[in-house]
């Protein structure tokens, strides 16, 4: 139950950043935050992540909901988890229920957060990518403690 809760608590967070960043942000006027290195910049995104596959937006929400509904699964019936697997679990799941959201109510994910240096540029992006991100990061630091914990248990 305490998965469900932080599942809702990151879809949460997200729906509040994008609320806010519509309501203040315009397309096409970026708010530098720190002088080239962070600044907000309002775009919608029907693609996948990076901006990848537009105009798939109705396939990607349609995995984006099975990967969901597999993880809550997978966290509320599937074997107990290792502490940083169910963190990235959560964060996977959060994160891809905050865009599939997106989807459903506006009909794009709205990203805002773009990372710079000098002229490079990060793809624009949101909180729920950020969870999904993290999230990857504690499943593959799990799965690597759990191949070097059963390379070394005898066989």
């Amino acid at each position: 139950m305490k998965a469900l809760v932080a599942i809702a608590g990151i879809v949460a967070l997200d729906q509040a950043s994008k609320a806010l960043a519509l309501k203040i942000l315009e397309p096409g006027r970026p708010v530098e935050l720190i002088d080239g290195v962070l600044r907000l910049t309002l775009t919608w995104n029907d693609g996948g992540a990076f901006g990848l596959f537009q105009g798939f937006g109705g396939v990607i929400a349609v995995l984006a909901a099975l990967v969901s509904f597999a993880i809550i699964g997978l966290l509320l019936w599937g074997p107990p988890q290792r502490r940083s697997m169910t963190i990235g679990l959560v964060c996977i799941a959060g994160g891809a229920l905050g865009n599939l959201t997106d989807r459903f109510m506006r009909g794009a994910v709205i990203d805002f957060l773009e990372l710079r240096w000098h002229d490079l540029s990060w793809p624009i992006f949101n909180l729920a990518d950020t969870a999904i991100v993290m999230g990857t990061g504690f499943v593959l630091f799990a799965l690597v403690i759990l191949e070097r914990r059963s390379a070394r248990e005898p066989q």
